[in-house]
């Protein structure tokens, strides 16, 4: 019985550990990103003030035309991967 104990004790150690190094990874790519972005902003809230000063003055046709060009980039870049 305590055989199974210290079992699932382990496993949720193993468990724990490789969250722990998913999640940091997954954070330091998040940053990366937010850096070739926004250049400059040192977090998140910086960020999205950029991304509100970028967009702020325009109207939504023109947001929407920005957006439709924003996919149409990242769909090539997509089919020159494949």
């Amino acid at each position: 019985m305590s055989f199974w104990i210290i079992t699932s004790w382990v496993l949720v150690a193993i468990l724990t550990a490789v969250n722990i190094f998913v999640f940091l990874k997954l954070k330091k790519a998040s940053e990366q990103m937010m850096k070739m972005t926004f250049p400059g902003s040192k977090d998140m809230g910086q960020a999205m003030q950029q991304m509100q000063a970028m967009m702020g003055g325009k109207s939504p046709q023109q947001m929407q035309a920005q957006m439709k060009q924003a996919m149409n980039m990242l769909n090539q870049m997509q089919n020159k991967r494949r």
